[in-house]
């Protein structure tokens, strides 16, 4: 089963709870009733019908017709394993229509707003929508959520609504989802981790929110262990060629003129250096007879190969 389908269980499984145990208000039932109708494939005087994947959603579709009309619509089961749900009657069609205050003969499909009787009822209307219209890709592969329309105004009018959703307790936090056209429908959708998690959240699907948000500190918790070891290990890389470098030069001189030709203080640190090649900085400096500082065996590391530059050394 995927995400989408798992994130639709959960509405319409804590919706169906909601409502047996009467914590959803009556108008946010209206509103969530509304976003199906209104976001589903076809919603006018000729046609009034729902195709989705989901079977739990094809029987929400189901009960809330029946609610308004009193009549069980047409439930099939396509070929393709989808689920089409369609009210047959027109006097059905029709008292679905009023119920929202729509005709069916309007020219643009639009948002009534009279539908959304308090700020609760935002939620609701969206998590609607969501069930008829939206998908939202698996966290571990992307971040996308987004719902799918054909009519553009609506698709519009759904955006502006979204835009105007601000948290109490968070008042700086808002949705500024994006719309783009994909082979001659609208989709309006969100990418930003967050803004999906937010958005969860505000639809009721907490823990599918909460999955996304697990998905994404996993994530940044992997992408900074990463960076961490390309940054060791582009530092190993680099004190790797230096200690090779300095070996090199060592050795030149050793044959040259003989280590004897080095300072006694550069003669420990370059016979130090060639017995250890995996010590680091650290590691010789603790070593010499008379610890010195890093940068002090940086300093005499860098006069060893003047000296062998000196000598004819590249």
């Amino acid at each position: 089963m995927s995400f989408a389908a798992d994130v639709k269980n959960e509405l319409v499984e804590k919706n169906n709870l909601a409502r047996t145990m009467g914590f959803m208000r009556p108008c946010c039932v209206h509103a969530e009733m509304y976003g199906i109708f209104l976001f589903c494939r076809d919603f006018s005087k000729n046609e009034i019908c729902i195709k989705t994947e989901n079977e739990s959603v094809a029987d929400l579709f189901s009960e809330y017709a029946n609610k308004i009309t009193g009549t069980m619509p047409l439930v099939e089961q396509l070929s393709s394993g989808k689920y089409k749900v369609t009210i047959k009657g027109a006097n059905e069609r029709r008292m679905i229509l009023e119920e929202f205050g729509h005709t069916g003969a309007e020219v643009n499909r639009r948002l009534n707003r009279g539908n959304l009787e308090d700020e609760c009822c935002i939620s609701a209307l969206v998590r609607g929508a969501f069930l008829s219209c939206g998908t939202v890709t698996d966290p571990g592969k992307d971040y996308h959520l987004e719902f799918v329309m054909s009519h553009s105004v609506l698709c519009e009018d759904l955006r502006y609504l979204l835009k105007e959703v601000r948290f109490d307790e968070e008042p700086d936090m808002s949705f500024d989802p994006k719309v783009v056209t994909r082979r001659g429908v609208n989709v309006l959708y969100i990418k930003e981790s967050e803004a999906i998690e937010n958005l969860l959240t505000f639809m009721g699907a907490t823990d599918a929110s909460l999955e996304v948000m697990g998905m994404r500190m996993y994530k940044d918790m992997r992408n900074r262990v990463n960076r961490k070891m390309n940054f060791e290990n582009a530092n190993s890389s680099r004190a790797f060629d230096a200690a090779y470098r300095q070996i090199e030069a060592i050795r030149y001189i050793e044959e040259t003129k003989g280590l004897g030709y080095l300072p006694e203080d550069l003669r420990e640190l370059a016979i130090l250096r060639m017995e250890n090649e995996d010590y680091t900085l650290k590691d010789l400096a603790d070593n010499l007879k008379e610890p010195i500082s890093k940068s002090g065996v940086n300093h005499r590391l860098s006069k060893i190969l003047e000296i062998a530059k000196g000598l004819g050394w590249t």
